[in-house]
């Protein structure tokens, strides 16, 4: 009876319900976004997913790199106007850090894959419009690369949660180092993509295009993420040898906590 009661006000107040609904939906995302396994650095390294999660963030990274070297001098060739482009590179800055904001703050409320899907789509579409904007000119320029660093700057917000989502927490800083050199090859993408610019005289279009194919290539790989469940990677993962899981691994500092005599644990302490 007093469970109905509960119920029933619980129904008839809006923002008690609301945080209560919000209160659940969190929960049941953090249990889903935790990690399951904590893998050591060779293990992760001989795991094909890791290195598609490398190669994602590397393909959706060589545009927005491009775009901070050759957003100035692509503005020249049809903004006759210095000032104007010296503003336009203060604001890409503060587009990048607030997308890396907005980024993460959405990272807590939705699915995470599907998440990177939409950022590498929106990499590859404002890639194409940073072409197109030459022919109308400055706000379209500006509305172009303010959307590629918006969405540049949500790389390096959930680069590091689908590194622990898919494997742990134990190795974190030396994984994510590695998986940092990425940026080395999107680097190599953005200079064969200039070379060819500059030594074949193709132009603007083949220049952008190449970065917006290079970008759709994270798209892809981010929809193999999407459709391959977590489930499906933990099946990947647990076959090899060794592996701990979270639980285990609590479970262990548990004994040992109740091992310690208690004067000795605050002397630890």
């Amino acid at each position: 009876m007093g469970l109905q009661v509960q119920t029933k006000q619980t129904l008839l107040n809006p923002s008690r319900f609301l945080h209560l609904v919000t209160h659940q939906a969190l929960t049941l995302h953090r249990k889903m976004n935790e990690p399951k396994h904590e893998l050591e650095v060779k293990q992760t390294l001989s795991l094909p997913i890791f290195w598609k999660i490398f190669f994602l963030f590397s393909f959706s990274l060589a545009p927005v790199l491009t775009a901070l070297a050759i957003f100035k001098v692509y503005g020249q060739f049809f903004i006759a106007d210095d000032m104007f482009l010296a503003r336009v590179g203060g604001s890409l800055g503060v587009a990048k850090g607030f997308g890396a904001f907005s980024w993460g703050v959405v990272a807590d409320f939705m699915y995470l894959e599907g998440l990177i899907l939409v950022m590498t789509m929106i990499v590859t579409a404002a890639s194409v419009l940073v072409y197109i904007s030459q022919f109308y000119g400055k706000v379209v320029y500006v509305i172009a690369f303010v959307t590629l660093f918006l969405a540049g700057g949500g790389i390096f917000s959930l680069y590091p949660v689908i590194l622990v989502r898919y494997f742990g927490r134990k190795n974190f800083a030396t994984l994510y180092g590695i998986a940092l050199t990425s940026v080395a090859v999107a680097a190599v993408c953005m200079a064969l993509v200039t070379l060819i610019r500059d030594r074949l005289y193709t132009g603007w279009f083949v220049f952008w295009m190449s970065l917006a194919f290079i970008a759709s290539l994270a798209v892809w790989i981010a929809f193999y993420l999407h459709v391959l469940d977590y489930r499906g990677v933990r099946s990947q993962t647990v076959t090899v040898s060794d592996v701990r899981t979270v639980d285990q691994n609590e479970q262990e500092m548990t004994n040992i906590e109740r091992d310690v005599p208690p004067v000795q644990r605050e002397q630890v302490g």
